[in-house]
């Protein structure tokens, strides 16, 4: 038994596990790694940071340190040894991937013992460094040494937390919130996931992003959580009063006397049952607002002539192929040199889109000059959550209210000199459609649009009710009122036809959280596989497909394997017989999903591309015009490196598209 014992604590500490100890420091060493009087905790910072362990909802404005916020918290908490290690969980894979280095850091500077920080999602394995190796006082980064090695096992290609079921394993790990919440549902291994979380000190940030259906599973994960031993800490800008009641009610909680004050820190804990925190918040910010229908050569114009003044602008559109169409709209107006222009939206490849990402956060970040050539940047909803972005100026197509605040977010973040804030005021237009308020509600999507597809049609309608009767925006003052108008009780006067919408809007509502409740029914179900980030734990969207864009396919002799060819011109080599990491990383940069509509049924799958991604994988060779071929044939979809993945004339015997998902249904030729 003691030799077993020692072979098992031997195995153990071989993986780092558990380890990880926090030291309590200032709170400028935790984030700077030195003493400063220069960075000090703001009122909310402070207000959190003696709070006992339990279920901790932070509500504070954009870009008020939050994420700092509950960092230290659980410092503090680990560091007095109530919990261990961390769990920081985001809505998508490109905010892990950024909280990712942020956290690698904070640890770097708070460690007592070495640890292990685990970037934890699907493609977490396409990083140079998804496991990263702590140790106090400095961060190393070091990649595993098989990594550049063609292995048969992808396994040994990662860390011994490299494993979907080790991953939350990892004492410190920052990835998507489908990771936990893959402990609530019938996937295979979920108890893994959960004996994972035990004991940890679970964050969950942009609580208000997720639907009905993940919102339910997440209420789930809270209870599941807190009896676990963990502590859960919720972060949001733009949490409702009916969604803060219901977190409560996870942790246990009945009340329903919360204040409606903001910023408010609310905490449900064993022994001290409900408090109410109100830090003051003494930064106001005034932003003049136009919310009116605007046409598109209007801002267009306005965007070009603040740009051309050295600006740096935003406009978010609700679909890839309006962000497609306002881009090239631009590019036409536009003298070359005269500004910088950008696009930006989820249908590039993972490595053109990762380069064009990189390059915006240089140039609008935290460093951004505050002089020189301006810049355009059209994008869609990948800028509008944990994006440390600087503009000023934004325009934002029509969305629920909580975006809109997310959105604007971005506008003014970093301080400015004070001479410029003197002569300057920041400004933000919402571009209202034009419809007829007692029109039928056949008519009130069609006028909405494409973001009819996007967004529920009735919570658009009272969005922009409650946005068009103002001209300023005040920060954080007008946060809960204009939320709470929003999402309230219908009102009395409202047209029939916005009440078939919200009808239409209740109906989906338990659709969905009936679905929800049955992916939670682990016992007695057959368990699925958990392929991916979204496996039971987000509402079934329109079928994609994943779609690998290469320049060439050249096989060579003797049956020695293939040498493909991306887009940019880059190459690997693909053994006959032998996975290969090389290989997989490669195809994954490559590779993006589009409607499954635009690509052709799969035929004839060649088994380099089956083995190195999936068995629904289709690849595309880029001919020199942009079309895509597939096999012999051209397909109806094109690619090219400024606008990304689009389709270049109308599917044949497409089906419908499904309400708030598909946007992309005719062509586009920029």
């Amino acid at each position: 038994m003691e030799d077993s014992q020692q072979r098992a604590r031997n195995a153990l500490s071989a993986i780092g596990w558990p380890g990880g100890k926090l030291v309590n420091t200032s709170f400028s060493k935790a984030f700077t790694g030195e003493e400063s009087t220069l960075f000090q905790a703001n009122q909310v910072q402070e207000a959190a940071e003696m709070l006992a362990p339990g279920l901790v909802i932070i509500e504070a404005p954009m870009g008020c340190g939050k994420t700092e916020a509950a960092l230290r918290l659980a410092q503090r908490w680990i560091s007095e040894g109530q919990h261990h290690g961390i769990y920081f969980a985001l809505p998508t894979q490109v905010t892990s991937n950024r909280i990712h280095q942020r956290v690698s850091k904070f640890l770097g500077h708070t460690l007592h013992d070495p640890a292990h920080l685990r970037l934890a999602h699907s493609h977490s394995w396409l990083e140079q460094n998804p496991s990263i190796a702590l140790e106090p006082s400095r961060t190393c980064f070091n990649a595993d040494k098989d990594l550049d090695n063609p292995i048969s096992d992808l396994r040994e290609a990662r860390s011994w937390f490299g494993s979907s079921k080790h991953a939350l394993l990892a004492p410190y790990g920052v990835g998507t919130i489908d990771q936990a919440l893959q402990g609530m549902v019938t996937v295979k291994h979920f108890f893994v996931r959960r004996f994972a979380l035990a004991g940890k000190v679970v964050i969950l940030d942009e609580i208000h992003s997720y639907d009905i259906y993940t919102g339910t599973l997440v209420g789930a994960l809270i209870r599941e959580l807190l009896n676990l031993g963990c502590a859960v800490i919720v972060l949001s800008a733009t949490l409702t009063s009916k969604r803060r009641q219901e977190l409560l009610a996870a942790a246990g909680s009945e009340e329903n006397t919360v204040p409606e004050t903001y910023p408010l820190i609310t905490s449900v804990t064993r022994g001290f049952g409900v408090q109410h925190l109100q830090p003051d918040w003494s930064a106001d910010k005034r932003i003049g607002l136009r919310a009116e229908v605007f046409s598109e050569s209007e801002v267009l114009a306005e965007l070009i002539r603040r740009a051309e003044a050295g600006e740096h602008v935003l406009w978010i559109r609700n679909t890839v192929i309006e962000a497609q169409r306002s881009f090239a709209a631009l590019r036409s107006q536009i003298a070359e040199g005269e500004v910088e222009l950008g696009l930006l939206h989820s249908r590039f490849p993972f490595a053109r889109r990762q380069e064009l990402e990189g390059h915006w956060l240089d140039r609008l970040g935290r460093q951004r000059a505050q002089s020189g050539q301006g810049s355009i940047l059209i994008a869609t909803q990948v800028v509008e959550q944990s994006v440390d972005i600087d503009l000023d100026f934004i325009v934002s197509d029509l969305a629920p209210t909580d975006m809109l605040f997310q959105r604007l977010g971005r506008l003014w973040r970093h301080d400015r000199p004070s001479e410029h804030r003197a002569a300057v005021r920041p400004e933000f237009w919402v571009r209202l459609p034009e419809f007829n308020p007692d029109a039928d509600a056949d008519e009130l999507k069609s006028a909405l649009g494409r973001s009819a597809r996007v967004y529920a049609p009735y919570v658009l309608l009272r969005s922009a009710m409650v946005w068009s009767s103002r001209t300023e925006i005040r920060l954080p003052t007008d946060i809960r009122p204009l939320l709470e108008s929003t999402y309230s009780d219908p009102l009395k006067t409202e047209p029939t036809a916005w009440e078939t919408l919200r009808s239409e809007l209740e109906a989906e509502k338990r659709k969905l959280h009936a679905n929800a409740e049955a992916a939670m029914s682990v016992f007695g179900m057959p368990m699925l596989n958990p392929e991916d980030d979204g496996a039971l734990t987000r509402r079934k969207g329109p079928p994609t497909v994943p779609l690998v864009i290469l320049g060439s396919i050249v096989q060579q002799p003797a049956g020695r394997g293939w040498v493909l060819t991306a887009a940019d011109g880059t190459k690997v080599n693909v053994p006959s017989f032998d996975w290969s990491l090389n290989t997989a990383r490669f195809l994954h940069r490559w590779l993006v999903r589009v409607p499954k509509w635009q690509v052709p049924p799969a035929t004839d799958q060649p088994t380099w591309l089956v083995e190195h991604t999936s068995r629904d994988a289709v690849a595309a060779l880029l001919a020199e015009d942009g079309r895509l071929r597939f096999g012999d044939a051209l397909g109806a979809v094109s690619y090219h490196r400024d606008f990304g993945v689009f389709s270049n004339r109308p599917a044949i015997d497409r089906p419908e598209p499904e309400p708030w998902s598909d946007d992309d249904d005719d062509e586009f030729d920029p």
